[in-house]
């Protein structure tokens, strides 16, 4: 009867766990593009971006060749997996262009467009089912951005940099989604480590590789932290369903704020949490109807 009793109570307590890798997942991101923001100041963005690159590709690659042997570097469907790469450099890559004079959490408010640009793009692309919900919480979510943003006010044009990082980063949703379960997640991670550091090369050859021995611990910070994040998520959707963790994801605004006041004395004005609030009343209201 006692095991029956904890068999039953275990769904449950794996949801919970769930939640927590999820909420922890989200919080670990801030902290990697922090530490982005602080390396700004002495570093050209595509040293940043091309170390990051490399550093998660260090942490990675050993796991996941120990994990799928030597096929994890050529993943099935490895022309999806490129075409995601090509998006996802290009995100990271014009985001930390933002964040070199962008708060934190504008900058990542401003990048939330993603999932709503990636809502009215589904309909088209996915052949998904576009419901008044959706795009009630598609315009609430771009109203948001646009509060954020501040056009009418102090606007900062760094800050487009972010809005183009979320619509890159939509399209690589839109992309993932296609290519599903194509690969392991390790496989994939490890794919784009590699093949972004790759591609990133030329690009940091051509910035000048001066003063990056200075933050090589920094750089091993950034590799971690990528690649715990993902595997912290990754761990999260095995305990816990898709459409109760969605909307967990609006957490990295509110780790932008904790982290961007901590590290940079930036703390957001009312504006901007109006627009924050707008966003992530949007942003579960998408996580939740489209599941």
């Amino acid at each position: 009867m006692a095991e029956t009793k904890r068999e039953n109570a275990l769904p449950g307590d794996r949801v919970v766990l769930g939640f927590i890798l999820m909420a922890a997942a989200m919080f670990v991101i801030p902290i990697r593009d922090g530490i982005a923001k602080y390396m700004t100041d002495a570093l050209p963005v595509f040293i940043i971006a091309w170390g990051t690159y490399v550093s998660a590709a260090i942490v990675a690659v050993p796991i996941a060749l120990k994990l799928h042997g030597s096929a994890a570097l050529l993943p099935a469907g490895l022309g999806s997996q490129t075409a995601r790469t090509l998006l996802l450099v290009a995100s990271m890559t014009v985001f930390f262009l933002s964040i070199r004079t962008v708060p934190l959490a504008n900058a990542i408010s401003a990048y939330f467009v993603a999932p709503f640009v990636a809502a009215a793009l589904a309909p088209v692309v996915l052949k998904e089912r576009l419901t008044i919900p959706i795009i009630v919480a598609v315009v609430g979510g771009f109203i948001g951005v646009i509060i954020v943003m501040r056009p009418e006010g102090d606007f900062d044009l760094n800050i487009l940099w972010a809005v183009l990082a979320g619509i890159l980063f939509a399209f690589y949703m839109l992309a993932t989604r296609l290519a599903a379960r194509q690969a392991p997640p390790m496989a994939a991670l490890a794919y784009q480590a590699v093949l972004g550091a790759i591609i990133l090369t030329p690009f940091a050859l051509w910035s000048g590789l001066d003063g990056i021995v200075a933050f090589v611990g920094l750089f091993a910070a950034v590799g971690v932290l990528q690649s715990l994040s993902h595997g912290l998520s990754i761990a999260a959707f095995r305990f816990a369903p898709a459409g109760l963790l969605a909307p967990l994801v609006y957490l990295e605004i509110v780790a932008a704020v904790i982290v961007g006041f901590v590290a940079f004395g930036d703390w957001p004005e009312i504006q901007t949490w109006i627009g924050i609030a707008v966003i992530l009343s949007a942003g579960a209201l998408v996580a939740l109807k489209r599941q």
